[in-house]
């Protein structure tokens, strides 16, 4: 369902299940930091199917005997949603416990978490990636930009993750460098460069963000 922010306006694409049944819960705006009640949309009443008219009058054909039934195996059902239950949770676990490494290398996920009651802080606050420019040299894709300190206090520089990705935003080759420098005074800015030396031959775009801290 599409969930709208009474105070900005801001929309979100929310699962229904996430907002524990009819009794709703209460959610924050990423955007403006509002929290309002939000409850789930009502389930829309079936409509009901116009009886079916032939004119002229069918003859209508005899039933045919019923196939034996395939006799049915006890005990398979409840293992299927067992199974299934289990991998659900372990997905939920995953996306909850590693969401640092998911917002990374999702960063369009933050305002989901961050709408659940689960933000995260992302590497690099205070800090600003700019001017990114990609240039082919000797076969090899070479990827340059800065890192800005704009904030007003000295800020520790995380590592820099460089990301190629094909005409459908996929991402087909990455890698991991150091920064330029591991601190930066505010309104300091850096260099940094780094070099594909064998890229991907559908990446068609670049994505530099900072990578998330090991552990």
């Amino acid at each position: 369902m599409i969930v709208t922010c009474p105070a900005c306006r801001t929309r979100y694409l929310v699962d229904d299940r996430a907002l524990d049944g009819p009794a709703g819960r209460t959610v924050r705006c990423a955007h403006c930091g509002n929290t309002w009640r939000q409850h789930p949309e009502p389930a829309a009443p079936a409509a009901s199917p116009e009886p079916a008219r032939a004119e002229p009058p069918l003859e209508v054909p005899p039933r045919p005997e019923p196939a034996a039934a395939a006799p049915r195996r006890r005990g398979g059902a409840w293992v299927f949603w067992l199974a299934l239950a289990v991998v659900i949770a372990v997905l939920v676990a995953a996306a909850l416990i590693g969401r640092r490494q998911v917002v990374a290398r999702f960063p369009q996920t933050a305002p989901v978490y961050a709408f659940l009651g689960l933000p995260v802080t992302q590497p690099g606050n205070g800090l600003a990636i700019r001017k990114i420019l990609p240039t082919r040299a000797d076969g090899g894709l070479v990827i340059e930009g800065e890192v800005a300190n704009t904030g007003t206090v000295t800020r520790t520089v995380p590592m820099l993750r460089i990301a190629l990705r094909d005409a459908s935003d996929r991402e087909v080759q990455a890698k991991t460098i150091a920064p330029p420098k591991t601190r930066l005074k505010p309104g300091e800015i850096e260099h940094f460069r780094t070099v594909f030396e064998r890229p991907n031959e559908t990446a068609t775009g670049v994505v530099v963000t900072f990578a998330p801290a090991a552990g």
